[in-house]
């Protein structure tokens, strides 16, 4: 069994990374933030270390039992982040990142320093790095809304407010059900400021349940 000092060193080093990660979620105000990730590699790793030492003395036991739980706990975790409402699904890379938060704190946890460290440079490189990426092709310049209001006279207010707004939609798609109508809006990102500027006299539009303006 390593000496005691190594074992708080995977702990430790499990929390740093599972910290920095959830610092890129934290701020931009991802419900699952900087607290949330270092609790969950630090438990995959503390896990890890279970199962590889306490319930496996060497001939009896087996020692990937308990951590293979992980993969299957953690992902109850993510899809509890993952949010449909309306034609938008939102928190998958929340949950993404959850996930492999939980498999970098497994890899300290069986003393993979090296590697585990590489995994979090690349999490950090994606979750950071892509993100300018999607906005130097394009995505970044557009933004999207969704907005519930009653069927009654939906699409003629929402037409209304819009036209005086001088917002023009790039896309819109429409879901309704027994009672009430879903919009979602693709703006670009000057109409997107003109719409936030405005947002207290939009929201004031007849038959307005709610409004989602994204990220």
């Amino acid at each position: 069994m390593p000496e005691f000092a190594d074992l708080v060193l995977r702990l430790i080093s499990a929390t740093v990374s599972g910290a920095l990660i959830g610092f890129t979620r934290e701020r931009i105000q991802r419900p699952a933030g900087l607290r949330t990730h270092a609790l969950i590699s630090v438990g995959a790793a503390f896990i890890t270390v279970l199962s590889i030492f306490a319930f496996f003395d060497g001939e009896t036991g087996d020692p990937g039992r308990v951590a293979a739980q992980i993969v299957s706990g953690i992902g109850f975790l993510g899809a509890g982040t993952i949010l449909k409402k309306g034609f938008s699904v939102k928190g998958l890379t929340t949950a993404a990142t959850l996930w492999v938060t939980a498999a970098i704190g497994m890899g300290f946890g069986a003393g993979e320093y090296l590697l585990s460290f590489v995994a979090t440079a690349i999490v950090l490189l994606i979750v950071v790095v892509f993100k300018r990426v999607d906005i130097f092709a394009g995505k970044g310049n557009k933004r999207t809304v969704t907005i519930e209001m009653h069927k009654k006279h939906a699409m003629e207010k929402l037409t209304e407010e819009l036209e005086k707004l001088k917002i023009t939609p790039l896309h819109i798609e429409i879901e309704t059900d027994e009672d009430n109508i879903n919009f979602e809006l693709v703006i670009s990102s000057e109409d997107y400021k003109i719409l936030k500027k405005n947002i207290v006299e939009f929201a004031s539009i007849e038959g307005i349940i709610s409004m989602d303006l994204g990220d």
